[in-house]
C-alpha cells in the first residue's frame, strides 16, 4: 500500500500514525484473503441421490420369556409348612409344590365336616322314622273315629242314643281328621328341612374345603420350577410369590416398545436379535402379540415374538436387543439424513433451499419420495 506525503508541516508523530495505519491494513487484507481461502477448502462437498435398498425398523430391548411361565402366588396368610419341590425339577399340572401352615383353617374344615355329617339323611332317619310312625298313627286314629261316627249316626237314625253322642263323634271325627293333616305336613317340612340342612352342612364343608386348597400351592403348567423363592418356615402373605414356573420347550421374546414407535409395528413383523449369549449371531424371530395397553410407569407396550429357529441354551429372563422391521423397499431414492435441514427441506448446491416429500429412514439414509430427483446436487448444511 503507498502512502502518499502532501503536507510539509506535519510531524514526526504525524508519520509514526499513518504508517501504523498502513501497517494494519496489510495485515487486515491478509487475513481476509486467507479466511476466504479456508472457506473455500472447508465448503460442503455437493453429492447426489442414490438408488439402493432401505429398511425401517423400530428398536426394542427385552428378555427371553419361557412358554407359560408365571409366577406362583400366595392366596393366603400363613406359614409355609413343607415344600416339595427343588430348582430344576419337572412337574406336571396340578401337582402340589408346597402347603402353608393354618391350625385355625384346619380347625373350621373339621367343624364343617362334623355338621355335615350331622346334618346328613342317613343320621336323622330316627327322626323321620318317628314322624312317619305319628303318621300312621294318626291315619289309624282318624280310620278308627271315621268308622265310630258312621255306627253312631245309624244308631241315631234307629233312635237309638242320643244327639249328644252323634256330636261327640263328629268332634272326634274332625280332631282325628286334622291331627292326620297335620301329622302328614310335619313329616314333610321335616323331609325338606333335613334335605336343606344337608345340602347346606355339604356346601359348608365343600367351601371349607375349597379353602383349605388354597393353603396348597399346585403347579399350573407342565414344566419346570426355575426357581422356588420360599423355603420351609417363612411366612407368606396374599400375593406372595412363591415360586417361578414355566415350558422348557418354546421360548417367547417379550419386548419393550417406546409408544412412540408402537403405531408402526404389525403382527406377523420380522425382528432381528441380539443376545449376549450369542455374540456374532443375529437371530429371526417373528412379531406375534402386541399387548393392547401402555405401562403408565416406563411409557412402554409390550410385544411378544418367536424365535423362527429355536436356539439351544435358552434360559428365561436373557437380556437382549432387537430391531422391528417395520418397512422394507429394494430400490429407492437415497440421501444421507445428515444433508436434511428438517424433515422435509434440502440446500441445492447454490444454496437455494427445496422442499421434498421423506419417506423410509434408518440410521443414515432417507428416502426422498418426491422433489428432488437423480440429477440434483445437494450440499450438507452447515452445523
Amino acid at each position: 500500500m503507498v502512502v502518499t506525503w502532501r503536507n510539509k508541516n506535519a510531524t514526526m508523530t504525524d508519520v509514526f500514525l499513518i504508517r501504523t495505519l498502513a501497517a494494519s491494513r496489510r495485515t487486515n487484507v491478509a487475513v481476509l484473503c486467507a479466511w476466504l481461502v479456508f472457506s473455500c477448502q472447508q465448503r460442503p462437498k455437493p453429492i447426489r441421490p442414490i438408488q439402493g435398498a432401505i429398511t425401517e425398523s423400530v428398536y426394542a430391548s427385552g428378555v427371553v420369556k419361557s412358554e407359560g411361565q408365571y409366577q406362583a402366588f400366595a392366596a393366603v396368610s400363613g406359614v409355609i409348612d413343607s415344600v416339595y419341590v427343588r430348582e430344576g425339577q419337572r412337574v406336571s399340572r396340578g401337582q402340589t409344590l408346597l402347603t402353608i401352615m393354618s391350625d385355625q383353617q384346619k380347625l373350621a374344615s373339621e367343624r364343617a365336616r362334623l355338621a355335615a355329617e350331622y346334618a346328613s339323611l342317613p343320621a336323622n332317619e330316627g327322626r323321620l322314622q318317628e314322624m312317619r310312625r305319628n303318621v300312621e298313627l294318626a291315619i289309624e286314629k282318624f280310620s278308627n273315629d271315621s268308622l265310630l261316627l258312621a255306627r253312631q249316626q245309624r244308631l241315631w237314625q234307629q233312635k237309638i242314643g242320643t244327639l249328644v253322642q252323634v256330636e261327640q263323634r263328629e268332634l272326634q271325627y274332625n280332631a282325628s281328621a286334622a291331627a292326620r293333616k297335620s301329622s302328614q305336613r310335619q313329616l314333610a317340612d321335616l323331609r325338606r328341612q333335613l334335605a336343606l340342612d344337608s345340602r347346606q352342612s355339604r356346601l359348608t364343608w365343600r367351601i371349607s374345603r375349597a379353602q383349605e386348597e388354597q393353603f396348597r400351592v399346585m403347579s399350573q403348567v407342565d414344566g419346570v420350577v426355575f426357581d422356588p423363592l420360599r423355603e420351609k418356615g417363612e411366612s407368606v402373605a396374599p400375593q406372595t410369590a412363591l415360586a417361578i414356573l414355566g415350558g422348557t420347550v418354546n421360548y417367547m421374546l417379550e419386548l419393550q416398545v417406546d409408544e412412540y414407535d408402537i403405531s408402526r409395528i404389525r403382527g406377523g413383523a420380522q425382528v432381528l436379535v441380539t443376545m449376549d449369549s450369542y455374540q456374532g449371531q443375529v437371530l429371526e424371530a417373528v412379531v406375534e402379540q402386541i399387548h393392547p395397553i401402555m405401562n403408565a410407569q416406563t411409557r412402554t407396550f409390550t410385544v411378544q415374538a418367536r424365535l423362527k429357529h429355536p436356539q439351544p441354551g435358552l434360559y428365561p429372563n436373557l437380556t437382549l436387543e432387537a430391531n422391528i422391521v417395520c418397512a422394507y423397499k429394494k430400490n429407492a431414492l437415497l440421501i444421507p439424513r445428515s444433508y436434511m435441514v428438517d424433515d422435509s427441506t434440502l440446500l441445492r448446491k447454490n444454496g437455494d433451499r427445496i422442499g421434498v416429500r421423506p419417506g423410509l429412514r434408518d440410521l443414515e439414509m432417507v428416502e426422498i419420495l418426491s422433489g428432488l430427483s437423480a440429477r440434483d446436487e445437494i450440499i450438507q448444511p452447515e452445523q
